[in-house]
Protein backbone atom coordinates (compact mmCIF):
# COMPACT_ATOMS: atom_id res chain seq x y z
CA UNK A 1 0.00 0.00 0.00
CA UNK A 2 1.22 3.25 -1.01
CA UNK A 3 -1.34 5.57 -1.40
CA UNK A 4 -0.58 9.41 -0.28
CA UNK A 5 -3.12 11.86 0.83
CA UNK A 6 -2.99 14.81 2.31
CA UNK A 7 -4.46 15.71 5.43
CA UNK A 8 -5.41 19.16 4.59
CA UNK A 9 -5.81 19.60 1.06
CA UNK A 10 -7.11 22.79 1.20
CA UNK A 11 -3.63 24.20 1.77
CA UNK A 12 -3.18 23.96 -1.82
CA UNK A 13 -5.58 27.07 -2.52
CA UNK A 14 -2.49 29.05 -1.28
CA UNK A 15 -0.57 28.32 -4.63
CA UNK A 16 -2.91 30.54 -6.23
CA UNK A 17 -1.85 33.86 -5.21
CA UNK A 18 1.75 32.32 -5.41
CA UNK A 19 1.62 32.06 -9.26
CA UNK A 20 -0.07 35.13 -9.21
CA UNK A 21 2.93 36.95 -7.38
CA UNK A 22 5.67 34.79 -9.64
CA UNK A 23 4.01 36.02 -12.36
CA UNK A 24 4.15 39.57 -11.42
CA UNK A 25 7.60 39.73 -10.41
CA UNK A 26 9.04 38.04 -13.75
CA UNK A 27 6.71 40.16 -16.15
CA UNK A 28 8.13 43.12 -14.10
CA UNK A 29 11.82 42.38 -14.92
CA UNK A 30 10.83 41.76 -18.56
CA UNK A 31 9.31 45.02 -19.45
CA UNK A 32 11.98 46.56 -18.01
CA UNK A 33 14.46 44.68 -20.10
CA UNK A 34 12.15 45.58 -23.31
CA UNK A 35 11.81 49.50 -22.68
CA UNK A 36 15.44 50.59 -21.34
CA UNK A 37 18.88 49.20 -22.51
CA UNK A 38 20.73 46.70 -20.46
CA UNK A 39 23.74 49.29 -20.18
CA UNK A 40 21.03 52.13 -19.71
CA UNK A 41 19.14 49.91 -17.06
CA UNK A 42 22.23 48.83 -14.95
CA UNK A 43 23.08 52.74 -14.68
CA UNK A 44 19.81 53.70 -13.59
CA UNK A 45 19.57 51.15 -10.95
CA UNK A 46 22.90 51.10 -9.89
CA UNK A 47 22.94 47.66 -9.93
CA UNK A 48 25.80 45.67 -11.69
CA UNK A 49 24.77 43.09 -14.19
CA UNK A 50 25.07 39.35 -12.36
CA UNK A 51 26.67 36.70 -14.77
CA UNK A 52 24.43 33.42 -12.24
CA UNK A 53 23.10 30.91 -14.22
CA UNK A 54 20.56 30.13 -10.81
CA UNK A 55 17.28 32.01 -11.21
CA UNK A 56 16.05 33.50 -7.76
CA UNK A 57 12.33 34.06 -8.78
CA UNK A 58 11.89 30.60 -9.57
CA UNK A 59 13.61 28.93 -6.95
CA UNK A 60 12.08 31.15 -4.49
CA UNK A 61 8.58 30.04 -6.47
CA UNK A 62 10.16 26.33 -6.09
CA UNK A 63 10.44 26.33 -2.78
CA UNK A 64 7.50 28.03 -1.30
CA UNK A 65 5.29 25.23 -3.73
CA UNK A 66 7.52 22.40 -1.70
CA UNK A 67 6.23 24.48 1.76
CA UNK A 68 2.54 24.78 0.82
CA UNK A 69 2.86 20.76 0.09
CA UNK A 70 4.62 20.61 3.39
CA UNK A 71 1.50 22.26 4.99
CA UNK A 72 -1.43 20.40 3.15
CA UNK A 73 -0.01 17.34 5.05
CA UNK A 74 1.11 14.40 3.03
CA UNK A 75 0.64 11.21 5.00
CA UNK A 76 1.66 7.58 4.04
CA UNK A 77 0.19 4.51 5.16
CA UNK A 78 1.69 3.51 8.13
CA UNK A 79 -0.12 0.22 9.81
CA UNK A 80 -3.77 -1.20 10.33
CA UNK A 81 -5.67 -1.06 13.50
CA UNK A 82 -8.63 -2.45 14.67
CA UNK A 83 -11.05 0.41 16.14
CA UNK A 84 -14.70 0.65 17.20
CA UNK A 85 -17.05 1.05 14.19
CA UNK A 86 -18.11 4.67 13.64
CA UNK A 87 -21.53 4.43 14.20
CA UNK A 88 -23.41 6.68 16.57
CA UNK A 89 -26.81 6.69 18.07
CA UNK A 90 -29.02 9.88 19.73
CA UNK A 91 -31.62 9.05 22.27
CA UNK A 92 -34.41 11.12 22.50
CA UNK A 93 -36.40 10.18 25.43
CA UNK A 94 -39.67 11.97 26.87
CA UNK A 95 -40.53 12.77 30.06
CA UNK A 96 -43.44 13.95 29.96
CA UNK A 97 -45.95 13.30 33.10
CA UNK A 98 -47.60 10.65 30.66
CA UNK A 99 -44.48 8.29 31.27
CA UNK A 100 -46.38 7.83 34.60
CA UNK A 101 -48.74 5.81 33.42
CA UNK A 102 -49.50 2.49 34.79
CA UNK A 103 -50.82 0.61 31.90
CA UNK A 104 -47.40 -1.33 31.37
CA UNK A 105 -46.10 -2.36 34.61
CA UNK A 106 -44.53 -1.46 37.21
CA UNK A 107 -45.03 2.09 34.60
CA UNK A 108 -43.77 3.27 31.38
CA UNK A 109 -41.36 5.26 32.55
CA UNK A 110 -40.01 2.88 35.07
CA UNK A 111 -39.93 -0.19 32.05
CA UNK A 112 -38.72 2.61 29.48
CA UNK A 113 -35.79 3.31 31.84
CA UNK A 114 -34.89 -0.92 31.81
CA UNK A 115 -35.17 -1.35 28.32
CA UNK A 116 -32.96 1.23 27.46
CA UNK A 117 -30.15 0.49 29.59
CA UNK A 118 -30.44 -3.33 28.11
CA UNK A 119 -30.32 -1.36 24.66
CA UNK A 120 -27.47 0.41 25.86
CA UNK A 121 -25.48 -2.83 27.40
CA UNK A 122 -25.43 -5.00 23.87
CA UNK A 123 -24.08 -2.05 22.07
CA UNK A 124 -21.64 -0.34 24.40
CA UNK A 125 -19.05 0.29 21.15
CA UNK A 126 -21.87 2.64 20.32
CA UNK A 127 -21.24 6.39 20.66
CA UNK A 128 -24.88 7.61 22.39
CA UNK A 129 -26.40 10.74 23.10
CA UNK A 130 -28.95 11.64 25.00
CA UNK A 131 -31.56 13.94 25.09
CA UNK A 132 -34.65 14.39 27.39
CA UNK A 133 -37.84 16.61 26.45
CA UNK A 134 -41.27 17.27 27.33
CA UNK A 135 -42.30 20.97 26.80
CA UNK A 136 -38.67 22.07 27.25
CA UNK A 137 -35.98 20.28 25.64
CA UNK A 138 -32.22 19.04 27.09
CA UNK A 139 -29.30 17.61 26.21
CA UNK A 140 -28.52 15.53 29.37
CA UNK A 141 -24.82 13.65 27.66
CA UNK A 142 -23.57 14.17 24.34
CA UNK A 143 -22.10 11.56 22.19
CA UNK A 144 -20.19 9.14 25.00
CA UNK A 145 -19.48 5.19 24.59
CA UNK A 146 -19.38 5.09 28.71
CA UNK A 147 -22.41 2.81 29.41
CA UNK A 148 -21.88 3.16 33.22
CA UNK A 149 -22.31 7.40 32.71
CA UNK A 150 -25.43 7.05 30.38
CA UNK A 151 -27.14 4.58 32.56
CA UNK A 152 -26.50 6.38 35.77
CA UNK A 153 -28.05 9.56 33.66
CA UNK A 154 -30.95 7.19 32.50
CA UNK A 155 -31.67 6.10 36.07
CA UNK A 156 -31.64 9.67 36.98
CA UNK A 157 -34.42 10.97 34.68
CA UNK A 158 -37.63 11.83 36.06
CA UNK A 159 -40.75 14.35 34.48
CA UNK A 160 -40.68 16.14 37.96
CA UNK A 161 -36.92 17.66 36.87
CA UNK A 162 -38.47 18.41 33.53
CA UNK A 163 -38.96 22.38 33.77
CA UNK A 164 -42.03 22.21 31.44
CA UNK A 165 -44.82 19.60 30.69
CA UNK A 166 -45.64 18.53 27.16
CA UNK A 167 -44.03 17.23 24.61
CA UNK A 168 -42.29 19.42 22.14
CA UNK A 169 -40.59 16.63 19.89
CA UNK A 170 -39.55 19.30 16.94
CA UNK A 171 -37.35 21.05 19.30
CA UNK A 172 -35.57 17.84 20.23
CA UNK A 173 -35.20 16.74 16.95
CA UNK A 174 -33.73 20.36 16.21
CA UNK A 175 -31.46 20.21 19.41
CA UNK A 176 -30.34 16.18 17.98
CA UNK A 177 -29.36 18.16 14.56
CA UNK A 178 -26.97 20.37 16.96
CA UNK A 179 -25.14 17.03 17.69
CA UNK A 180 -25.70 15.50 14.24
CA UNK A 181 -23.43 18.57 12.77
CA UNK A 182 -20.68 17.29 15.24
CA UNK A 183 -20.15 14.25 13.75
CA UNK A 184 -17.64 13.17 10.91
CA UNK A 185 -18.61 13.34 7.55
CA UNK A 186 -18.16 9.44 7.52
CA UNK A 187 -20.38 8.82 10.75
CA UNK A 188 -23.04 6.08 10.37
CA UNK A 189 -26.05 7.79 12.15
CA UNK A 190 -29.41 6.50 13.97
CA UNK A 191 -31.91 8.30 15.77
CA UNK A 192 -34.35 6.30 18.58
CA UNK A 193 -37.29 8.47 19.39
CA UNK A 194 -38.91 7.50 22.91
CA UNK A 195 -42.20 8.61 22.91
CA UNK A 196 -46.03 8.02 24.30
CA UNK A 197 -47.58 10.88 22.16
CA UNK A 198 -47.70 12.20 18.76
CA UNK A 199 -50.35 14.36 17.25
CA UNK A 200 -50.95 14.17 13.44
CA UNK A 201 -49.74 18.27 13.42
CA UNK A 202 -46.35 16.84 15.28
CA UNK A 203 -46.28 14.17 12.36
CA UNK A 204 -46.48 16.36 9.67
CA UNK A 205 -43.91 19.06 10.84
CA UNK A 206 -41.72 15.95 11.93
CA UNK A 207 -41.42 14.85 9.01
CA UNK A 208 -41.31 17.90 7.23
CA UNK A 209 -38.50 18.49 9.09
CA UNK A 210 -36.51 14.95 9.28
CA UNK A 211 -36.98 13.87 5.32
CA UNK A 212 -35.15 16.88 3.56
CA UNK A 213 -32.07 15.28 6.01
CA UNK A 214 -32.33 11.98 5.33
CA UNK A 215 -31.52 10.92 9.34
CA UNK A 216 -32.48 7.59 10.11
CA UNK A 217 -35.44 7.22 12.78
CA UNK A 218 -36.84 4.46 14.62
CA UNK A 219 -40.03 5.20 16.48
CA UNK A 220 -39.95 3.70 20.14
CA UNK A 221 -43.60 3.07 21.09
CA UNK A 222 -44.27 3.44 24.97
CA UNK A 223 -47.58 2.38 26.09
CA UNK A 224 -51.27 0.96 25.00
CA UNK A 225 -53.69 2.22 22.91
CA UNK A 226 -55.90 1.75 25.37
CA UNK A 227 -54.05 3.47 27.83
CA UNK A 228 -54.40 4.25 31.46
CA UNK A 229 -55.15 7.22 34.27
CA UNK A 230 -51.70 8.64 35.27
CA UNK A 231 -50.78 7.99 38.87
CA UNK A 232 -48.30 10.85 39.97
CA UNK A 233 -45.52 10.57 43.02
CA UNK A 234 -47.36 13.03 44.93
CA UNK A 235 -50.43 10.09 45.17
CA UNK A 236 -52.97 12.00 42.81
CA UNK A 237 -53.78 11.67 39.61
CA UNK A 238 -52.90 13.47 36.09
CA UNK A 239 -56.04 16.27 35.31
CA UNK A 240 -56.43 19.21 33.13
CA UNK A 241 -56.31 22.77 33.96
CA UNK A 242 -60.02 22.23 34.58
CA UNK A 243 -59.96 19.30 36.63
CA UNK A 244 -61.09 16.52 34.33
CA UNK A 245 -58.95 13.19 34.18
CA UNK A 246 -56.72 12.48 31.88
CA UNK A 247 -56.23 8.82 30.27
CA UNK A 248 -53.04 8.48 28.38
CA UNK A 249 -53.47 6.71 25.18
CA UNK A 250 -50.31 5.99 22.92
CA UNK A 251 -51.74 6.99 19.42
CA UNK A 252 -49.85 3.63 18.26
CA UNK A 253 -51.09 4.45 14.40
CA UNK A 254 -49.76 8.36 13.93
CA UNK A 255 -46.66 6.58 15.13
CA UNK A 256 -46.47 3.63 12.72
CA UNK A 257 -47.67 5.97 10.07
CA UNK A 258 -44.51 8.67 11.06
CA UNK A 259 -42.02 5.73 11.45
CA UNK A 260 -43.17 4.44 7.60
CA UNK A 261 -42.46 7.93 5.78
CA UNK A 262 -39.33 8.54 7.78
CA UNK A 263 -38.12 5.76 6.31
CA UNK A 264 -37.49 3.65 9.75
CA UNK A 265 -39.77 1.09 12.08
CA UNK A 266 -42.12 1.54 15.19
CA UNK A 267 -40.60 -0.69 17.52
CA UNK A 268 -42.50 -1.58 20.60
CA UNK A 269 -40.67 -0.46 24.24
CA UNK A 270 -40.93 -3.78 25.49
CA UNK A 271 -39.08 -5.19 22.17
CA UNK A 272 -36.19 -2.94 22.36
CA UNK A 273 -33.45 -4.55 23.42
CA UNK A 274 -34.16 -7.56 21.18
CA UNK A 275 -33.54 -5.20 18.49
CA UNK A 276 -30.44 -3.87 19.40
CA UNK A 277 -28.26 -5.29 16.09
CA UNK A 278 -30.28 -3.59 14.05
CA UNK A 279 -27.66 -0.61 13.44
CA UNK A 280 -25.45 -2.54 12.27
CA UNK A 281 -26.10 -4.71 9.28
CA UNK A 282 -23.16 -7.17 10.14
CA UNK A 283 -25.46 -8.38 13.62
CA UNK A 284 -22.83 -6.74 15.44
CA UNK A 285 -22.70 -3.52 16.86
CA UNK A 286 -19.60 -4.42 19.20
CA UNK A 287 -17.16 -5.92 16.73
CA UNK A 288 -14.01 -3.91 15.36
CA UNK A 289 -13.43 -2.61 12.26
CA UNK A 290 -9.90 -2.57 10.77
CA UNK A 291 -8.52 0.62 9.21
CA UNK A 292 -5.56 2.60 8.18
CA UNK A 293 -3.37 4.83 10.10
CA UNK A 294 -1.69 7.41 8.25
CA UNK A 295 1.71 8.72 9.34
CA UNK A 296 2.28 12.53 8.06
CA UNK A 297 5.53 13.25 6.42
CA UNK A 298 5.15 16.87 5.74
CA UNK A 299 7.74 17.71 8.41
CA UNK A 300 10.33 16.09 5.78
CA UNK A 301 9.69 18.58 3.35
CA UNK A 302 10.29 21.79 5.97
CA UNK A 303 13.84 19.95 7.54
CA UNK A 304 15.69 20.73 4.19
CA UNK A 305 14.11 24.10 3.42
CA UNK A 306 14.93 25.56 6.80
CA UNK A 307 18.90 24.94 5.96
CA UNK A 308 18.48 26.42 2.18
CA UNK A 309 17.07 29.39 3.79
CA UNK A 310 20.01 30.49 5.46
CA UNK A 311 21.62 30.56 2.12
CA UNK A 312 19.74 33.77 1.21
CA UNK A 313 21.10 36.58 3.12
CA UNK A 314 17.98 37.93 4.43
CA UNK A 315 16.18 34.78 5.35
CA UNK A 316 13.04 35.23 4.05
CA UNK A 317 12.03 31.77 3.35
CA UNK A 318 13.43 31.19 7.03
CA UNK A 319 10.93 34.20 8.31
CA UNK A 320 8.03 32.31 6.45
CA UNK A 321 8.43 29.32 7.73
CA UNK A 322 8.25 30.38 11.71
CA UNK A 323 4.98 33.14 11.16
CA UNK A 324 3.30 29.90 9.28
CA UNK A 325 3.63 28.35 12.82
CA UNK A 326 2.58 31.15 15.16
CA UNK A 327 0.05 29.21 17.60
CA UNK A 328 -3.08 31.50 16.77
CA UNK A 329 -4.71 30.24 19.67
CA UNK A 330 -2.40 30.57 22.17
CA UNK A 331 -2.41 34.73 21.76
CA UNK A 332 -6.17 34.26 21.69
CA UNK A 333 -6.43 33.18 24.98
CA UNK A 334 -3.48 35.12 26.08
CA UNK A 335 -5.54 38.05 24.70
CA UNK A 336 -8.77 37.08 26.09
CA UNK A 337 -7.34 36.44 29.51
CA UNK A 338 -6.14 39.79 29.41
CA UNK A 339 -9.64 41.78 28.58
CA UNK A 340 -11.20 39.26 31.46
CA UNK A 341 -9.08 40.44 33.73
CA UNK A 342 -9.63 44.07 33.00
CA UNK A 343 -13.43 43.51 33.43
CA UNK A 344 -14.20 43.63 29.37
CA UNK A 345 -16.26 40.24 29.61
CA UNK A 346 -18.03 40.79 26.15
CA UNK A 347 -14.91 41.76 24.28
CA UNK A 348 -12.97 38.52 26.28
CA UNK A 349 -16.22 36.41 25.44
CA UNK A 350 -15.26 37.17 21.38
CA UNK A 351 -11.10 36.69 22.08
CA UNK A 352 -11.50 33.20 23.55
CA UNK A 353 -11.18 29.83 21.43
CA UNK A 354 -12.11 27.53 24.63
CA UNK A 355 -16.01 27.57 25.09
CA UNK A 356 -15.71 27.26 28.90
CA UNK A 357 -14.11 30.53 29.25
CA UNK A 358 -16.25 32.14 27.04
CA UNK A 359 -18.99 30.52 29.37
CA UNK A 360 -16.98 32.14 31.93
CA UNK A 361 -16.76 35.41 30.06
CA UNK A 362 -20.86 35.65 29.29
CA UNK A 363 -21.33 34.69 33.17
CA UNK A 364 -19.35 37.40 34.79
CA UNK A 365 -21.17 39.78 32.01
CA UNK A 366 -24.47 39.04 33.47
CA UNK A 367 -25.49 37.25 30.21
CA UNK A 368 -26.81 33.49 31.75
CA UNK A 369 -28.56 32.28 29.04
CA UNK A 370 -25.31 32.46 26.75
CA UNK A 371 -22.96 31.38 29.42
CA UNK A 372 -25.00 28.33 29.03
CA UNK A 373 -25.23 27.86 25.39
CA UNK A 374 -21.15 27.71 25.77
CA UNK A 375 -21.20 25.09 28.46
CA UNK A 376 -23.35 23.14 26.70
CA UNK A 377 -20.57 22.72 24.04
CA UNK A 378 -18.09 20.98 26.71
CA UNK A 379 -18.44 17.68 28.23
CA UNK A 380 -16.24 17.75 31.28
CA UNK A 381 -17.35 18.37 35.22
CA UNK A 382 -16.37 22.05 35.04
CA UNK A 383 -18.81 23.06 31.96
CA UNK A 384 -21.64 21.51 33.59
CA UNK A 385 -21.00 22.99 36.84
CA UNK A 386 -20.23 26.09 35.98
CA UNK A 387 -23.96 26.11 33.26
CA UNK A 388 -25.46 24.73 36.86
CA UNK A 389 -24.09 27.80 38.36
CA UNK A 390 -25.63 29.69 35.51
CA UNK A 391 -29.07 27.83 35.07
CA UNK A 392 -29.58 28.49 39.13
CA UNK A 393 -29.25 32.66 38.74
CA UNK A 394 -31.41 32.70 35.72
CA UNK A 395 -34.24 30.67 37.58
CA UNK A 396 -33.84 27.14 36.29
CA UNK A 397 -33.45 25.06 39.63
CA UNK A 398 -34.51 22.28 38.36
CA UNK A 399 -32.63 22.07 34.92
CA UNK A 400 -29.27 23.55 37.46
CA UNK A 401 -29.85 19.80 39.64
CA UNK A 402 -29.41 17.64 35.96
CA UNK A 403 -26.27 20.01 35.33
CA UNK A 404 -25.03 19.52 38.90
CA UNK A 405 -25.58 15.99 38.45
CA UNK A 406 -23.60 15.74 35.60
CA UNK A 407 -20.13 17.19 36.75
CA UNK A 408 -20.93 14.84 39.91
CA UNK A 409 -21.16 11.65 37.30
CA UNK A 410 -18.03 12.79 35.48
CA UNK A 411 -16.37 13.33 38.86
CA UNK A 412 -17.77 11.80 41.97
CA UNK A 413 -15.52 13.35 44.12
CA UNK A 414 -16.83 17.37 42.61
CA UNK A 415 -17.74 18.69 46.63
CA UNK A 416 -18.75 21.90 45.36
CA UNK A 417 -21.41 20.40 42.96
CA UNK A 418 -22.35 18.31 45.32
CA UNK A 419 -23.07 21.29 47.75
CA UNK A 420 -24.60 23.62 45.11
CA UNK A 421 -26.88 20.62 44.42
CA UNK A 422 -27.64 20.38 47.94
CA UNK A 423 -29.23 24.21 48.57
CA UNK A 424 -31.03 24.13 45.21
CA UNK A 425 -32.46 20.51 46.22
CA UNK A 426 -33.37 21.50 49.56
CA UNK A 427 -35.26 25.18 48.51
CA UNK A 428 -36.97 22.80 46.16
CA UNK A 429 -38.44 20.08 49.03
CA UNK A 430 -39.71 23.19 51.37
CA UNK A 431 -40.77 25.36 48.21
CA UNK A 432 -43.08 22.58 46.21
CA UNK A 433 -44.35 24.86 43.38
CA UNK A 434 -44.42 25.09 39.63
CA UNK A 435 -44.04 28.13 38.93
CA UNK A 436 -39.94 28.88 38.90
CA UNK A 437 -40.43 32.67 39.10
CA UNK A 438 -43.38 32.86 41.52
CA UNK A 439 -41.09 30.11 43.78
CA UNK A 440 -38.24 32.97 43.98
CA UNK A 441 -40.49 35.80 44.55
CA UNK A 442 -41.97 33.99 46.89
CA UNK A 443 -38.60 32.73 48.87
CA UNK A 444 -37.17 36.49 48.77
CA UNK A 445 -39.73 38.02 50.24
CA UNK A 446 -39.76 34.90 52.94
CA UNK A 447 -36.16 35.89 54.21
CA UNK A 448 -33.95 35.98 51.18
CA UNK A 449 -32.84 32.53 51.17
CA UNK A 450 -32.44 32.06 47.65
CA UNK A 451 -31.40 35.21 46.59
CA UNK A 452 -28.39 34.97 49.15
CA UNK A 453 -27.68 31.10 47.66
CA UNK A 454 -27.82 32.50 43.87
CA UNK A 455 -25.59 35.59 45.09
CA UNK A 456 -22.58 33.60 46.33
CA UNK A 457 -23.14 31.18 43.65
CA UNK A 458 -22.26 34.09 41.30
CA UNK A 459 -19.33 34.83 42.26
CA UNK A 460 -18.03 31.30 41.09
CA UNK A 461 -17.83 30.25 37.43
CA UNK A 462 -13.99 29.43 37.59
CA UNK A 463 -13.04 29.63 41.55
CA UNK A 464 -14.27 26.39 43.22
CA UNK A 465 -11.98 26.40 45.34
CA UNK A 466 -13.51 28.75 47.45
CA UNK A 467 -16.73 27.55 47.25
CA UNK A 468 -16.72 25.74 50.66
CA UNK A 469 -15.34 29.14 52.40
CA UNK A 470 -18.10 31.23 50.30
CA UNK A 471 -20.88 28.29 51.84
CA UNK A 472 -19.59 28.72 54.84
CA UNK A 473 -19.97 33.09 55.14
CA UNK A 474 -23.31 32.09 53.84
CA UNK A 475 -24.13 30.14 56.15
CA UNK A 476 -23.20 31.82 58.89
CA UNK A 477 -25.22 35.41 57.63
CA UNK A 478 -28.05 33.30 57.54
CA UNK A 479 -27.70 31.95 61.41
CA UNK A 480 -27.00 35.67 61.91
CA UNK A 481 -30.10 36.76 60.53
Amino acid sequence: MTDIIFLRPYAFILILPLLALFYFSTSRKVKQQSYISAHLLTVLTKIAPRKSKLNISLLLFVLLCLIIVALAGPAMPKKTALVKRNMHTIILFSMDKTMYADDLKPSRLVLAKQKVNAYLKSNKAVNTALIAFAGSTHIISPFTDDYNTLTNFIDALDPALMSASGSNVLDAMKLAGTLVSQMKQDSQLKILLITDQLTTLQSEKLIDYIKPLGWPVDIISVGTQNGSVVPLPEGELLRTHTGQLIVAKTPLTVLKDTASKLGGHLIDITTLDQNSNDNNPDGDNNKLQEVIVYNEVGYLILIPLVFISLLFRRGYIFIFLCFSYLPESAYAQESGLTLFNQGKYIQAADAFNDYTWKGNAMYRAGNFNQAIKFYEEVNTPVAHYNRGNALAHSGNIKEAIIAYNQAIQLQPDFKEAKDNKEILEHWLKNNNTENTDAAIAALQKKDGNIEKALNFLKSLPEESGNLMQKRLQLQQHNKSN
